[in-house]
């Protein structure tokens, strides 16, 4: 009878067994994430996962940079008249033809190229100012394939 009320000091086979098994399901779950974390975040991940994830980046800080300017700035100057300033051209090249407070492509990110055409879905506009798509893509050590790409439609308003 006195042996029934000691505390047992040892754990028994099963709990050990349990234990093994949660630890190992959990590094299983989070290997994963731990490899997707650490190829993307930090300065020095330069993985093609890291690259991937700063040209998506930028392409955000440039569309989101166009975005706020005026349609003034992306009309066809021979089509729509307007007094305003003066329009980007059809084609341009980042960083050599960056303007004050655009953002520039990070390393490891060699070009950006700004394209501005006519959207062709919307047809003539009375007053020649039509709608005009806005192509950003970000091109890495390959100057033949984009990294990403992204677009926005400027409008008159």
């Amino acid at each position: 009878m006195r042996d029934a009320h000691l505390p047992t000091l040892g754990s028994s086979l099963v709990e050990i067994l349990v234990s093994v098994q949660l630890v190992a399901l959990v590094m299983v779950v989070a290997w994963p994430v731990h490899r997707l974390v650490l190829s993307a975040a930090g300065p020095s991940a330069t993985g093609p996962t890291a690259v991937r994830t700063r040209a998506i980046r930028y392409v955000q800080a440039e569309l989101e940079y166009l975005r706020s300017l005026s349609y003034a700035r992306f009309r066809d100057p021979v089509r729509c008249r307007l007094d305003e300033s003066v329009p980007f051209p059809p084609l341009r090249w980042l960083p050599e033809q960056a303007e004050p407070g655009e953002p520039r492509p990070p390393a490891p990110l060699e070009r950006a190229e700004i394209r501005v055409q006519d959207e062709p879905v919307t047809g003539v506009a009375a007053d020649g100012c039509e709608p005009r798509r806005v192509s950003v893509l970000v091109y890495g050590q390959d100057p033949d394939r984009p990294l990403a790409r992204g677009e926005l439609l400027r409008v008159k308003r």
